[in-house]
């Protein structure tokens, strides 16, 4: 009885918000024989009150009827999107939109086609709920073709998805902006230039970023007047922007006249739009200064940088500037491009530089590039990483050594075998010993001193796994001289695990 009257008490809620504050409510005895129906009756009884004149009754079945999986029930609520009142309307919406993926895929195109329906807040439902509902119909038809294309909607449904362009609330047209990639339709010139003079700045700027991307650009050139004085510094930035993509006369113009502008970023765009246009090293040298104090925003100067390989090896000495900058996101960019020309070891003195860089994504670049490089760096480079203040660093160049041959790692792996953190120096003690050097023995012996009790147990391992009576004798030595050391301990556990002696 509780989990009906849940159920119910859902109901009445539901209605209440499709009615507009007009509360939906059934009498107690109603419930109590609601309650003796089974789920079959419920149904059928449901669906005939969807010819009920009263338009309460009508939203009560269709809320009831969406409770339901079963197929009859849902053609029920799909029955309601065409309903003549717009509570009944609404309702039917939001049950068949709260199921998402297990709504029936011939209710799609039902939906769709309520983009031009009478009330505003069906058509901004409808619109914010666009990517699924497309998801819905590309994976049914898919699945129902031999060969799997991607369908198109139904020329009915194009028509209402292009006219939703042009709908009256704003929501709509932002809405419809947003999920264009999904529709896989085509704007007609008139509609994208409406949208590109639109009284709603956010709709402008959408439609100016649409317009770019589907390169519309003679219809974004036609505006150009407008956009040049949009009152959004958004909409200005952006038009500039795509000028410096322009290889023409006409848009070189343009950004002289925005290097007018009254807003200093908008004015900035234009000087790096002009530089991508014709890049000139003297032009590149007063923007690099520029940069370097901070008279251009973030991203404007990370996009400069970026185009600084234009210019080739003629921008190498700015490149190395910019690496010096005080912003780590100017330095990354920059190591970028230093590491397309660098030489490990002409470079070697500035890629350990950066390897101790403050940045963590600076050093994870240069790490990343060492790693693809690992078969020609030089074993000074990774003599000189080994004394990095970052355990990562350190920890490449560790690994690093496994590329080498024997007589070119083993200097680098005893320097390992000293480093401050114990997991790099067992690291460096496993390498010495897969490589099986001659002294290694001596080098376990040793460990087994180590300060850190984790590197002493694996020196133990490493002793026991050589299977050399002499090394076992060793171990047992250290055993009886000191028998209750927690060491000896380990030791007696092992031997009589690993080879069944006890000790």
């Amino acid at each position: 009885m509780r989990t009906k009257t849940t159920v119910y008490f859902f109901v009445v809620l539901l209605s209440w918000w499709t009615s507009g504050g007009t509360v939906f409510f059934q009498t107690e005895a109603s419930e109590e024989n609601g309650a003796q129906l089974t789920h079959e009756e419920t149904i059928t009884k449901a669906l005939q009150d969807l010819g009920s004149g009263n338009v309460d009754t009508r939203v009560g079945s269709i809320m009831l009827l969406g409770k339901y999986k079963d197929s009859l029930a849902l053609n029920g609520v799909i029955r309601g999107l065409s309903d003549n009142h717009v509570r009944v309307r609404r309702a039917a919406l939001v049950s068949l939109i709260e199921i998402q993926a297990a709504m029936p895929p011939h209710a799609v195109e039902k939906i769709l086609l309520l983009l031009n329906d009478e009330d505003a807040e069906i058509r901004r439902m409808v619109s914010s709920s666009l990517a699924m509902l497309v998801n819905i119909w590309n994976t049914y038809s898919r699945g129902s073709q031999l060969i799997p294309i991607r369908p198109s909607l139904p020329l009915q449904v194009r028509q209402r998805v292009i006219n939703a362009f042009l709908d009256d609330d704003v929501v709509v047209r932002r809405n419809m902006l947003s999920y264009y990639f999904f529709l896989r339709v085509q704007l007609p010139e008139p509609i994208l230039i409406s949208l590109l003079e639109d009284e709603d700045d956010m709709v402008r700027l959408e439609a100016l970023r649409l317009a770019i991307r589907i390169t519309r650009f003679t219809t974004i050139m036609k505006q150009a007047d407008r956009f040049s004085e949009d009152s959004l510094q958004s909409i200005r930035l952006l038009f500039t922007n795509m000028l410096g993509n322009q290889l023409t006369s006409e848009a070189i113009e343009w950004l002289e006249r925005l290097q007018e502008d009254s807003d200093p970023e908008v004015v900035n765009e234009a000087s790096l739009s002009l530089f991508r246009i014709a890049p000139t090293l003297r032009v590149a040298r007063r923007l690099t200064d520029q940069v370097l104090v901070r008279k251009f925003n973030e991203e404007q100067g990370i996009t400069f940088i970026q185009s600084l390989s234009i210019l080739g090896e003629s921008a190498q000495p700015l490149v190395e500037r910019l690496m010096e900058s005080d912003n780590p996101a100017y330095r990354l960019e920059a190591l970028r491009i230093f590491l397309s020309y660098a030489d490990l070891k002409r470079d070697q003195r500035q890629i350990e530089t950066l390897a101790n860089d403050k940045s963590d994504r600076v050093r994870m670049h240069v790490m990343n590039f060492l790693r693809a490089q690992r078969d020609k760096v030089p074993p000074q480079l990774i003599e000189g990483l080994s004394y990095a203040r970052d355990e990562k660093v350190r920890e490449t160049a560790l690994a690093l050594t496994r590329y080498f041959s024997d007589d070119g790692a083993q200097p680098l792996l005893l320097d390992f075998l000293i480093d401050e953190q114990s997991r790099l120096r067992m690291l460096a003690l496993d390498e010495l010993v897969r490589r099986a050097y001659s002294d290694v023995r001596e080098i376990l012996h040793l460990s087994l001193d180590d300060s850190d009790w984790l590197i002493q147990r694996r020196a133990v391992s490493h002793l026991i796994g050589l299977h050399d009576p002499e090394e076992l004798n060793y171990l047992k030595g250290r055993v009886e001289e000191n028998p209750k050391q927690p060491l000896s301990l380990y030791i007696k556990d092992q031997m009589l695990k690993r080879l069944g002696v006890q000790l």
